[in-house]
């Protein structure tokens, strides 16, 4: 008898702490931030029909702790990426994937609560967890197959998406997906 109300008595406390006391301990916390970073180079500005360029980008995750790292590179002058664009070398936990036009790809940083259609080709190379100060890297060579101003948007987001901190550019131009970019451009001359 003593058993049970000394039982009762501890679980008449433990949900008294856990309704009343606890969840305001746990309000209470902070978000883990977990901030995306990068830096690009592209070997040259200006090249020749038929001549290639290389993309080299070192990502960073400058805040907390995160579930998913993603980098993108996209390229809207690009009909079918597989004769253009080819990575020559990653160090993401992932093998990056492919998107063509048509796929079904989240948009505007919602963590998957609304899609749109890819209106050109990008590689998506995605890495996880992503610990704080970790850094992967991701080489490609490209190829343009027309004359003109060839532009390659390159852009990072973390999972969980947190804040505008979660995405890497914060401001600038849109993408397809209505999220942030950074341009970059090579002149190809006949």
């Amino acid at each position: 008898m003593i058993f049970v109300v000394s039982a009762a008595l501890f679980l008449s406390i433990y949900f008294s702490l856990t309704l009343y006391i606890l969840p305001e301990q746990y309000m209470s916390n902070e978000k883990l931030i977990s901030e995306p970073m990068f830096e690009v180079t592209i070997s040259e500005k200006e090249i020749s029909l038929g001549e290639s360029f290389n993309v080299d980008i070192i990502t960073k995750n400058g805040g907390d702790y995160g579930d998913i790292h993603i980098l993108s590179t996209a390229f809207p002058n690009v009909v079918e990426i597989d004769e253009t664009v080819r990575i020559t070398t990653y160090d993401f936990t992932q093998t990056p994937v492919k998107v063509i036009p048509g796929d079904e790809m989240i948009a505007r940083y919602s963590g998957g609560l609304e899609h749109i259609k890819a209106k050109y080709p990008s590689i998506e190379a995605t890495s996880r967890p992503i610990h704080p100060g970790s850094t992967y890297k991701m080489s490609q060579i490209v190829t343009p197959e027309t004359v003109g101003n060839f532009s390659v948007l390159i852009k990072s987001v973390n999972i969980p998406h947190t804040s505008d901190l979660s995405h890497y550019p914060q401001s600038g131009i849109l993408d397809h997906q209505g999220e942030f970019v950074q341009v970059y451009s090579v002149n190809v001359n006949p």
